[in-house]
């Protein structure tokens, strides 16, 4: 407090700044005749590829999709028509007795397991 009286004893409460007179009249002309030209690059021709471009790998990443799902949905397809019997048949006892062997299990949740396994994964 006391320090911000002394200085306004010493210098008083008028602003110390000015800005010269006319200044600001002729301000925008003088700015744009100091500044350098600017240089725009010239538009180049658009080809025909470069505007199919896009279309085309929109296509390919659709036709991509649409095959990854044909697939996907094929494989599930094959996986339901295959019946138990056809597997249970195809699969012989050498895979049968290693697994009776080491299993620990009773007759009935053998039963359970083997009727409820997945044969796919013999083949």
């Amino acid at each position: 407090m006391k320090e911000e009286k002394e200085l306004l004893e010493k210098f008083g409460r008028k602003n110390p700044f000015n800005v010269p007179e006319g200044y600001f009249e002729n301000f925008t002309e003088n700015m744009m005749k100091q500044l350098p030209e600017k240089e725009y690059p010239a538009v180049g021709k658009i080809t025909m590829w470069e505007r199919v471009k896009p279309w085309l790998y929109m296509a390919a990443m659709f036709c991509g999709l649409m095959f990854g799902i044909r697939v996907l949905v094929h494989e599930k397809d094959i996986a339901q028509n295959t019946t138990n019997t056809d597997v249970s048949s195809d699969l012989p006892d050498e895979y049968i007795d290693p697994i009776i062997n080491q299993s620990l299990m009773d007759d009935y949740t053998l039963y359970q397991y083997l009727s409820d396994a997945d044969f796919n994964i013999y083949r």
